[in-house]
């Protein structure tokens, strides 16, 4: 059956104009060739993204004479707010458009308007990123989120997609019992996407219970939103025989990064045919140097609804060569997430967000979350499963200062719960003081 959803989409696709396959074609030779098409063909997108923003977007028309991108204003979601009517197309105000919206780390409502281009365009990425880590059309798809009523599908179209949704905040132990039972009935591909903290759910449930390798055809695991942690990654290997991915995409743009599969490194390959990237000093908009932590600053290439060019995603990361060859385009060898998701130690140097899942060495530990409240102290939040007895403070408390300074003045505090974002996403790292003394809002 899902080989016929795919021939169906395909048929349907064709019958409109093949937007999507044309799209598809486009993406899938500029990622054989980057070096040599790649590059041009993005070239040819650039100079006419940028035509087309000076002429019809009033937010650009001082750049009527602009032609290189690192001339134009970097912008952000507060920028975009407080001049939204003025980023829109005059092209596209009386066309059918598509309304994305993003309740972002902040909580703050954040919206753009997306034309039918690229809409499509984003519909091909993701099928030709979907098919890097074993997925294919018609496959029946997990989708781990919040499943609020902008992206929740009506019962037709998730059975025509065959689709399977399970909400963030609705994921106990029986609606994991349940969604394995489904998971297992048949022997059809199969794939899971979502926040990697519902990853991680299914994964500690399967290890209380002492679950064996579970042989369902899962040929695909996409981890979006959060972080993807070392003990994920070992864990759906183990009961799915399956490399667990980590793909970077926001609401707002699409799929800007993805792991491959069998990569002896953690780095991203860059969606370049869609986006131009660029990183930028956290303090300035001054490009840092090849291998240095900056911000990720994007150029939308294909959205003429509402261009966005220069866009600060608000999260930050490190770009390097290629270690496929000279020849290959730029990487992502390091996303960190939001810049204030950084921690720095007590000598006030930064370090890596990524050490708070070394928590995960210690049993006991449902949900976790790190605080630095200040130059000098931390508070790590655990909820433990329950019925728990607890013995590792002192253990984990010395094992942190080693990162943080001996100086560190940790305090381990449990709760009954960490609660979730707006968004349905848990924030495992809250920085109140580079927040609030070393990154104001721009």
């Amino acid at each position: 059956m899902y080989s016929v959803r795919k021939e169906l989409f395909w048929i349907i696709d064709f019958f409109k104009g093949s937007k999507i396959k044309n799209h598809y074609e486009e993406i899938k030779k500029s990622h054989e060739n980057m070096s040599s098409f790649g590059f041009e063909g993005r070239q040819v997108h650039i100079e006419n993204l940028i035509k087309h923003s000076v002429d019809t977007v009033p937010f650009y028309k001082d750049f009527m004479n602009e032609k290189k991108l690192q001339n134009f204003p970097v912008i952000n979601k507060v920028i975009v707010r407080k001049n939204f009517d003025l980023f829109k197309s005059s092209l596209y105000l009386n066309k059918k458009n598509y309304q994305v919206m993003t309740s972002g780390s902040t909580g703050n409502p954040f919206k753009i308007y997306q034309d039918v281009n690229k809409k499509a365009r984003n519909t091909a990425d993701t099928i030709f990123f979907g098919e890097k880590t074993g997925f294919t059309i018609g496959s029946r798809l997990y989708y781990f989120r919040l499943w609020d009523k902008q992206y929740k599908k009506n019962r037709l179209t998730s059975q025509m997609q065959n689709l399977r949704m399970y909400s963030v905040d609705n994921f106990g132990e029986d609606v994991i019992q349940a969604l394995l039972e489904d998971f297992c009935g048949n022997k059809n591909p199969k794939a899971f996407l979502g926040y990697s903290s519902a990853l991680e759910v299914i994964c500690k449930y399967l290890d209380r219970k002492k679950y064996h390798p579970i042989d369902c055809n899962l040929t695909s695991v996409i981890s979006i939103a959060e972080p993807l942690n070392d003990y994920i990654k070992k864990a759906i290997k183990k009961y799915f025989n399956v490399e667990a991915i980590s793909r970077y995409s926001n609401s707002e743009n699409g799929i800007i990064a993805q792991q491959l599969i069998d990569s002896k490194s953690d780095y991203f390959e860059i969606n370049w045919s869609s986006y131009h990237v660029e990183i930028l000093d956290i303090h300035s908009d001054t490009p840092v140097k090849k291998g240095e932590m900056g911000r990720i600053v994007i150029t939308d290439l294909f959205n003429y609804c509402m261009p966005l060019i220069r866009y600060d995603t608000g999260d930050v990361g490190i770009l390097n060569d290629n270690p496929l060859g000279d020849k290959k385009p730029m990487v992502f060898t390091k996303i960190e997430g939001r810049k204030m998701d950084l921690f720095t130690d007590t000598k006030g140097r930064r370090v890596s967000s990524h050490i708070v899942h070394k928590i995960l060495q210690y049993d006991g530990i449902d949900q976790f979350q790190f605080v630095q409240e200040d130059a000098y102290n931390y508070t790590i939040k655990l909820k433990l499963f329950k019925e728990y007895v607890f013995l590792s403070s002192a253990k984990i408390i010395q094992e942190y200062k080693d990162y943080l300074g001996q100086d560190a003045q940790i305090t381990i505090e449990f709760v009954e719960n960490i609660p979730r974002l707006s968004s349905g996403k848990r924030k495992l790292v809250l920085n109140k003081y580079l927040t609030e003394f070393n990154y104001s809002t721009k």
